[in-house]
């Protein structure tokens, strides 16, 4: 079985190979999107994102696939932005606060490996 590090780091690659996120420099948005969700919480940012569409969107369905893979989580039913908010809109604290946190670690993963493949793109 693997372990947590193991899936994030996964799903991470997956999504910096499969996905182009907007931006100035492509893999910027990504660096930016933990420190809005501490700062505003993970529901502030869902809604941010689905008002805006400039690569926020992209990095946070990444990471409702992420979260949608994970075994033994509460699952949300929706993939979407606005259904996976309100899925996480009548979760308890508690629930939140795991979501939260398994979203932030996802995203370090995320960060690194976006930043990885941009340098690639351009030589370094």
């Amino acid at each position: 079985m693997k372990n947590l590090d193991q899936i994030r780091a996964k799903n991470a690659l997956k999504a910096a190979h499969n996905k182009k996120f907007k931006g100035i420099n492509d893999g910027d948005v990504v660096k930016k999107v933990p420190a809005m969700i501490q700062q505003n919480g993970l529901l502030g940012a869902l809604a941010f994102a689905i008002d805006k569409e400039k690569g926020y969107k992209d990095v946070l369905d990444a990471c409702i696939e992420h979260y949608a893979s994970l075994p033994n989580v509460a699952k949300a039913n929706a993939t979407d932005l606005e259904g996976f908010s309100k899925w996480l809109c009548g979760q308890d604290s508690a629930q939140l606060r795991a979501v939260t946190t398994e979203i932030l670690a996802y995203l370090n993963y995320l960060r690194r490996y976006v930043k990885k493949e941009d340098g690639d793109e351009n030589g370094n």
